[in-house]
C-alpha cells in the first residue's frame, strides 16, 4: 500500500514536470519521423530517404493526457552537409532552452551496422559524457520492414546487442507508419521508469554538457602541447641545433606551450561559465 502511494506520488511529480526528450542518431535513422509519432502530428520535416532531411535542430511541444512533452529533433550526426561544430552548436543552443530527461538513440533496423553507428556511440560518449547512457533508450525504427520477429533479429546481431547493453538493456521499437498511440504510450512508460531510476528530478543540463566540452578541450590542448615538444626534440638534431641550444629551446617551447595551455583554460572558462 505504501509502495503504491509512493509510486502515485512520483508519477504525479513526473506528470507535472513534463518530459523533455532529445533524439540523437545518424542521417536517415528516422529521428524526425519518430518525433512526429511521439507528438501525434507532423511537427518535423520527414522524408523516406537515406539522405539528410533535417539541417537544423528543432524543438516542438505538445500535451498528452495532461503531461507536457517536448521533443528535440537534432541534425543527423553523419550528415556531411552540416559541420560537426555546427551540429554541436545547435545542440548546445537547445540545451540552453531545455534540460533533457531522456535521450532516444535512434537506430534504423534492416541496415547493416556500419562504421557510422560505431563512431556515433563514441562521439556521444565523448561529447555528452559516459553518464548519458544512464538516461538513454535505444529506439529502433523501420520495424515494419523486417521479415522476422524483432527479438530474433536483435538476438542475431552482436552489434545491436552491444548498443542495447551500453544503454543498460533499454530499447523500444517504432513503426512510424503506425499512427496509433499504443507504441507511444509504451515508450512513455519506459521513459518514466528511466526517470525514476535516475531520480524524478534528475536531468541533463547545459552545465553538464559544457563541463564535458571543457574537459574535452583541456585534453586536446594537453595532447597538442606534448606533441609539439616531442616533435621539436626529434627534428632539432637535423637542424644542427646543439644540445645546449636544444635544452634552451625545449624550455622555451615548454613555456610557450604552458602559456598557450593556460590561455586556453582561461578562454574555456569564459566560454563555458
Amino acid at each position: 500500500m505504501l509502495a503504491q502511494r509512493k509510486w502515485r506520488y512520483i508519477d504525479d511529480i513526473i506528470k507535472k514536470l513534463g518530459v523533455n526528450i532529445m533524439l540523437l542518431g545518424n542521417t536517415g535513422a528516422g529521428k524526425s519521423a519518430s518525433g512526429n509519432t511521439i507528438m501525434g502530428e507532423d511537427r518535423f520535416l520527414e522524408h523516406f530517404s537515406p539522405q539528410a532531411v533535417t539541417y537544423f535542430s528543432e524543438l516542438a511541444n505538445t500535451v498528452v493526457d495532461g503531461q507536457r512533452i517536448t521533443v528535440m529533433d537534432t541534425v543527423g550526426l553523419s550528415n556531411t552537409q552540416v559541420k560537426i561544430s555546427e551540429a554541436k552548436r545547435q545542440i548546445e543552443n537547445m540545451l540552453k532552452e531545455k534540460d533533457v530527461h531522456v535521450f532516444l538513440l535512434v537506430v534504423r533496423l534492416g541496415d547493416k551496422f556500419t562504421e557510422f553507428e560505431s563512431k556515433l556511440l563514441k562521439w556521444i560518449r565523448q561529447n555528452f559524457g559516459a553518464d548519458i547512457f544512464k538516461r538513454t533508450i535505444v529506439l529502433f525504427t523501420h520495424v515494419d520492414q523486417l521479415h522476422e520477429p524483432v527479438e530474433r533479429y536483435l538476438h542475431e546481431s552482436k552489434s545491436l546487442q552491444s548498443i542495447i547493453h551500453q544503454c543498460f538493456g533499454r530499447y523500444h521499437v517504432f513503426n512510424n507508419r503506425d499512427k496509433g498511440r499504443a507504441q507511444v504510450n509504451e515508450l512513455l512508460e519506459k521513459i518514466k521508469k528511466v526517470r525514476m531510476m535516475n531520480g524524478e528530478l534528475s536531468r541533463y543540463s547545459i552545465r553538464d554538457y559544457r563541463k564535458v566540452q571543457h574537459d574535452l578541450l583541456m585534453k586536446d590542448c594537453a595532447i597538442g602541447a606534448a606533441v609539439c615538444g616531442v616533435m621539436f626534440f626529434m627534428i632539432a638534431p637535423a637542424l644542427g641545433v646543439g644540445k645546449a641550444a636544444q635544452t634552451g629551446a625545449m624550455i622555451g617551447t615548454g613555456l610557450l606551450a604552458l602559456a598557450a595551455f593556460l590561455g586556453v583554460i582561461i578562454l574555456a572558462r569564459k566560454c563555458f561559465s
